[in-house]
């Protein structure tokens, strides 16, 4: 038992554990995976055929800008939490603080335009 105790706290301080036990990470991590899945929910399930034609409708009441609207802001999400996850992942190789700040301002900028983005529940 005190060695599987003594594996655990040997891995707990590895820098890659470390890494992904920040908070910012996992944030980042939820929110790739949370705009994975509307997107992909959007692109598979989104456009229906009618009986009665043969041309697929958006299920947003059949308005195609709804989910346009929707497949865009998910896969812009997702690809900016992974460029934003890649960033964090080099953060302790930069050593500009202009680079740094650069990389804050873009994330604050990105983060307040998601939200501001996102349809109201």
């Amino acid at each position: 038992m005190r060695r599987v105790v003594t594996i655990l706290q040997d891995f707990s301080d590895h820098d890659v554990v470390q890494f992904i036990l920040r908070p910012q990470i996992i944030a980042r991590t939820l929110a790739g995976i949370f705009s994975l899945t509307v997107f992909a929910s959007l692109v598979n399930e989104g456009y229906q055929n009618l009986v009665t034609s043969s041309e697929l409708h958006c299920v947003l009441n059949e308005n195609d800008a709804a989910c346009c609207y929707g497949i865009t802001v998910g896969a812009l999400s997702f690809f900016l939490s992974l460029v934003f996850l890649g960033l964090d992942a080099f953060d302790s190789i930069v050593t500009s603080h202009k680079f740094k700040y650069a990389i804050l301002v873009l994330d604050v900028t990105f983060s307040s335009k998601r939200s501001y983005f996102l349809p109201d529940p």
